[in-house]
């Protein structure tokens, strides 16, 4: 795995699937998410820790048109999942929420957050549905970026996931 700066972090184009390391709630993490999806057409987000508007509210910046996928009902701008541990379900929910883009869109997905996932799936089954998600944005020219807290997990778990990713990002709280 290549660790990242604070500017290739930013630079989309060098490390289009990114995995974001911070510690749980941080203004910083928020910023570096923000930073990811500002310039894109649109973007997807899997929020599984917060409500959209949470989410939104969290990242105080020019956002584009922004699509959610979501254990929590929130309206027409979000997909709707019974169980965040249906990754079958979120993929098919992320599929969708991919497909309604105009073609020639370049999307910013965000994962929010991969701990939160791993409460509900184990790694091995974490990892399909990332590797499968990161392969569908690549084939779309867009980006990923998967939030996790590096204090929540074994060591062990991260490097496998982290393999699937072009960079790493750690942001100090």
């Amino acid at each position: 795995r290549r660790d990242m700066s604070d500017a290739s972090l930013t630079d989309r184009r060098d490390a289009p699937v990114a995995l974001v390391l911070a510690p749980g709630v941080s203004e910083r993490r928020a910023d570096a998410c923000a930073r990811r999806v500002a310039d894109a057409d649109a973007a997807v987000v899997v929020s599984l820790r917060q409500p959209p508007d949470d989410w939104r509210a969290a990242r105080d910046a020019a956002l584009p048109p922004t699509r959610f996928v979501t254990a929590d009902p929130h309206g027409d701008d979000a997909n709707t999942v019974a169980d965040p541990g249906d990754l079958t379900g979120l993929g098919i929910a992320v599929s969708e929420r991919l497909d309604s883009l105009p073609a020639d869109a370049a999307p910013a997905v965000c994962v929010d957050s991969l701990t939160t996932l791993l409460q509900y799936a184990d790694t091995e089954r974490a990892y399909r549905f990332l590797q499968v998600l990161c392969g569908r944005v690549r084939a779309a020219n867009g980006t990923v970026h998967v939030h996790a807290d590096p204090d929540a997990h074994a060591a062990d778990d991260l490097d496998r996931l982290a393999g699937l990713f072009d960079g790493v990002r750690s942001v100090e709280s």
